[in-house]
């Protein structure tokens, strides 16, 4: 084939790749479908945080994409999980539990138990934390890293189609993402993403919450490929979309807070019940204190003092702090 023949051959090709597949600049696509209320996701990002944090766990993702072709393996799910629970801890919003080797974790409790560990040493049994938030992830959508490998799209084989073809790749993923609450097993938050990407260049993408360290699992042959850049697209929209969506009241473990006023004393001994869905039990008598638990709709609370509208007491679980008076009422 002579040079005239190549170029025409090469213009066709370009005009079918701009009529059929858009473009082939490398590029990135970001997609994020939620519910309104509380902060935005650059609210969220823009606080240097250092306060209570809430209790989480994530799920083994699951494959709803419903492909014709196996592509899916449990070690996939186990990896996005993996990913997705760096990434939430990261924050330092978060005391995320483990929970993809949680059966590592009790056989090193049984371990202790059997008396074959030094008894100082011994992990305890009954002292792991239960997560008050779950989230559950499934993927919808999946294209892989290259699209026309080995001889093109629509079956035009090798030469210099199949070779401008073969080097063009594109990956896609959709993820729906839900957060449970687990005492209820009802819905807090859910949301869609979706990651795509034409190229490897991950950029700002492996540091910050954006799913930092190195693929895991069954993740590993997605590396340096626009798959793996489509996954940690997917990844960082899920936990801006956590911080920012989960309601303030399960933010309720450790974090600095102010010293408490001194209060007025008076005389303890009474139960209250909670009416409310859900209230914030405080440092101290006042909503500029940090909140140390948070509780439901008809707990009994034991009152130890009271200070003007607010009143100290003890959680069924032992915890002590401050709600406001107005929003419980006398047990008896």
């Amino acid at each position: 084939m002579n040079i005239g023949k190549c170029f025409a051959v090469f213009c066709a090709v370009f005009l079918f790749l701009t009529m059929t597949v858009g473009c082939v600049t490398p590029g990135t696509k970001t997609t994020v479908t939620s519910g309104q209320g509380g902060p935005s996701i650059d609210e969220a990002q823009a606080v240097a945080y250092n306060g209570p944090k809430a209790r989480i766990a994530v799920a083994r993702f699951k494959d709803k994409t419903h492909k014709n072709w196996k592509w899916w393996t449990s070690e996939i799910g186990d990896g996005m999980a993996d990913q997705l629970v760096t990434a939430l801890f990261n924050t330092n919003r978060f005391i995320v539990l483990e929970r993809q080797t949680l059966g590592d974790v009790l056989s090193e409790q049984d371990l202790g138990a059997s008396g074959r560990i030094r008894k100082d040493t011994a992990a305890p049994i009954g002292e792991i934390e239960g997560a008050e938030l779950l989230v559950v992830g499934a993927v919808t959508e999946f294209e892989g890293a290259a699209s026309g490998a080995g001889g093109g799209i629509g079956g035009f084989g090798k030469g210099i189609l199949g070779g401008i073809m073969g080097g063009y790749k594109k990956a896609h993923m959709a993820i729906d993402l839900r957060v449970i609450d687990t005492r209820t097993s009802r819905i807090v938050a859910a949301t869609s993403v979706e990651g795509e990407a034409t190229d490897v260049n991950l950029g700002g993408l492996v540091a910050g919450w954006g799913g930092s360290g190195a693929l895991a699992g069954g993740l590993g042959g997605w590396k340096n490929t626009p798959t793996e850049k489509a996954l940690r697209i997917c990844i960082k929209e899920a936990v801006q979309f956590v911080v920012s969506k989960t309601p303030q009241t399960y933010y309720h473990h450790g974090g600095n807070a102010p010293a408490p006023a001194s209060p007025s004393p008076s005389v303890g001994g009474e139960t209250v019940i909670v009416k409310p869905a859900s209230l914030n039990v405080r440092t101290g008598p006042g909503t500029k204190y940090a909140i140390v638990t948070g509780v439901r709709g008809g707990d009994r609370l034991s009152v130890l003092e009271q200070s003007g509208g607010w009143i100290r007491v003890r959680t069924d679980s032992g915890k002590e702090g401050w709600v406001s008076s107005g929003f419980t009422k006398p047990a008896n």
